[in-house]
Formats: C-alpha cells, structure tokens, sequence
C-alpha cells in the first residue's frame, strides 16, 4: 500500500486518523504541523500528503506551497474544519495545488474514500 505523510495540529484527529489509515494497510508517517511534517518530507519516499489547513508554526496552505516546490507530482488532500469568515481555505488549497480537499468533520469511510481515490487504488470489499 502507500506511504502517507499526515498533517494536523489535533493529537485525538491526527491519531484516528493515522489508526484508519494503517488498518487500512498504508505506512503512515504522522506530523503535528507543517514544520514537523517538511523535517519528514523526503522526496520520491511518500506517496500521498494529508494536511489540515489552520495549525501553528508552518499551517496547511504554506506546506502545501513547500511541498509542490520541492515535488510537484505528490498528491495532496487537504483538510479544514474552519477558516476567516469570507474566505474558503479549500478553495485556497486547491489553487496552490492541492489534489483534493475534505471538509472535517469527516468520518473513515470517507476518508478512506478519497485516499483511494487520489491513489488510484480500487475500493475494499
């Protein structure tokens, strides 16, 4: 299955997260904001990048920039719950380059959804 390289500043998200994915058969490499994340980030080792938006130090939308500079083929999801009244920080992501976005809250069945999705890989039985 894929490496992933899984983003979110909130520790019980980020760990239920990385639970589905990894029953779900992927290795999951697991960062608590963008900063941490870009220290992990070896090109050519992840196969997707899953990334909340609004975090601390470096948030979603300046890794999602980061990363596209130093790999513009990895496939990013990105996640929000929130954003500024007025502005759609999906919106935002998908212009700086981001494959796919989820609106939280979001459940397994549709996370897993569109991981596959952005894989390329067939749905389970």
């Amino acid at each position: 299955m894929a490496r992933i390289l899984l983003i979110d500043d909130d520790g019980p998200v980020l760990r239920i997260m990385r639970e589905v994915l990894s029953l779900d058969g992927h290795t999951v490499l697991a960062a608590e904001n963008g900063s941490r994340a870009m220290a992990l980030w070896k090109p050519g080792e992840v196969d997707l990048v899953i990334t909340d938006i609004l975090m601390p130090e470096r948030d979603g939308l300046e890794t999602i920039r980061a990363l596209r500079k130093a790999d513009p083929k990895v496939p990013i999801i990105a996640t929000s719950g929130g954003g500024f009244e007025g502005l759609d920080l999906l919106h935002v992501a998908r212009v700086l380059g981001a494959t796919k976005q989820l609106a939280k809250p979001f459940g397994a069945s549709e996370l897993l959804k569109v991981v596959r999705e952005v894989l390329g890989t067939p749905p389970s039985k």
